[in-house]
């Protein structure tokens, strides 16, 4: 398995800063070449151009000569990597995974844009490396050097990503590193279903017996204090005409994504290391294949619902998942906060024919309190996240009882 660390690139010249956005840009117009041949040969022939053809009618171009070879290549990559993602989602739109309307094909990047330098392997030296480049390009523009990471001393490094962030203004740096899988002391037999919501970023029930919520309100509060800030530094810009990013809002973007980013890691952590501690071996969490193209919850909940990057937050349960020997498992959750759960209703999967209806026994009183047809009161996204477990065929979720989904502990990340 593979690890990534990230930071910021500091202490560059003004000499190295013109000449890593110069390759940045380099890398951009490589990709737009090798993205030209493959749409082409699309258009004409119906079928994929293999990375191997696109290589050798890109090799002499200029800016593949004045690039590294082993960046070119990698650039080159992932222009077979992007438009071969749209086969695959042909593929799955023929299977009913997915909608044929929203594939569309890569686009070129903009003119004056960049592109991410990606090394495969770097030269390590008195703590640091230089940048791959050709000899015509470090002739006209000279050499860069940067420090490597002292806790990454030893590690078998598979990659090193330069990111232009913001039009180039700065630049981020990623090292991935192979590493060893950590396996855990669990049992398979216990699971935990989660549930995503907004002001419970993730609602968590256990078949061990307890349950508890992530408080997702910081980060609601953060995206509503990045647009109001945004919207009236974009106003201002309006009456400047002044078009494009501002440094102000680079910087203001900069720091909501840091936060979000930082949030969710620590929420993804907390999680995994709760289901460590109580030895719970399953992790399940509730999907819904389209939501945010199709959430129609009023303009306010729509703006701070869809601008939460849950994928980030699956994605990183899934790697950590991996990383400790956790099974990691996706449901569709169809249904599942209107099901009562203590009266054993059944979940179907949702069916868009506007006949079709289903009565379930209990129903939602109030914001965040459900109540069963017995008169029991418990809590709404509890509910949820039961009826996930539940859907998912997991045999412990019979066994979760009515104190579990009453009074779940309240968890606010800092």
């Amino acid at each position: 398995m593979y690890l990534t660390q990230k930071c910021q690139i500091r202490d560059l010249s003004k000499q190295e800063f013109l000449a890593l956005r110069e390759l940045c840009r380099l890398s951009k117009n490589l990709y737009n070449v090798g993205l030209y041949s493959v749409r082409q040969f699309y258009f004409s022939e119906q079928r994929y151009l293999r990375y191997e053809s696109n290589y050798h009618q890109c090799k002499d171009n200029e800016n593949y000569k004045l690039l590294n070879t082993d960046i070119a290549q990698q650039t080159l990559k992932v222009v077979a990597r992007s438009f071969r993602s749209v086969f695959n989602l042909i593929k799955a739109a023929k299977q009913g995974l997915y909608r044929f309307e929203q594939i569309r094909l890569p686009k070129y990047l903009p003119k004056e844009g960049y592109f991410p330098l990606i090394m495969p392997r770097i030269k390590v030296k008195n703590g640091g490396f230089e940048v791959p480049m050709s000899n015509a390009f470090r002739k006209e523009f000279g050499s860069i050097r940067l420090p490597f990471p002292e806790r990454l001393n030893g590690k078998i490094l598979k990659e090193v990503r330069i990111l232009p962030k913001y039009n180039a203004r700065f630049f981020e740096i990623e090292y991935v590193v192979e590493a060893e899988p950590e396996p855990q002391d669990i049992n398979p037999d216990h699971a935990i279903a989660i549930d995503l919501g907004l002001d419970n970023l993730a609602t968590c029930v256990s078949t061990v017996g307890a349950s508890f919520l992530l408080d997702g309100k910081p980060l609601k509060a953060v995206n509503q204090w990045f647009n109001k800030e945004n919207a009236r530094l974009q106003s201002i810009k309006d009456l400047q005409k002044i078009k494009g990013t501002t440094k102000r809002q680079a910087r203001l973007t900069l720091n909501r994504n840091n936060f979000v980013r930082d949030y969710l890691n620590k929420s993804a952590r907390y999680i995994i290391d709760w289901c460590i501690k109580h030895q719970i071996g399953t992790v399940i969490i509730g999907v819904n294949p389209g939501i945010k193209q199709e959430i129609n919850i009023g303009a306010k909940n729509n703006q701070n619902f869809v601008q939460i990057p849950y994928w980030s937050l699956r994605q990183k349960l899934k790697n950590l998942c991996e990383r400790y020997g956790l099974k990691y498992q996706e449901q569709e959750e169809s249904y599942t906060s209107k099901a009562s759960f203590l009266d054993g209703d059944h979940i179907p999967v949702y069916n868009p024919d506007p006949s079709q209806k289903y009565q379930f026994s209990g129903k939602r009183v109030k914001r965040g309190l459900y109540c069963s047809q017995q008169g029991h009161l418990i809590n709404a996204d509890c509910n949820g996240a039961a009826n996930i477990g539940k859907k998912s065929s997991h045999n412990g979720f019979a066994g979760v009882g009515r104190g579990c989904l009453t009074q779940p502990l309240r968890v606010k990340i800092s």
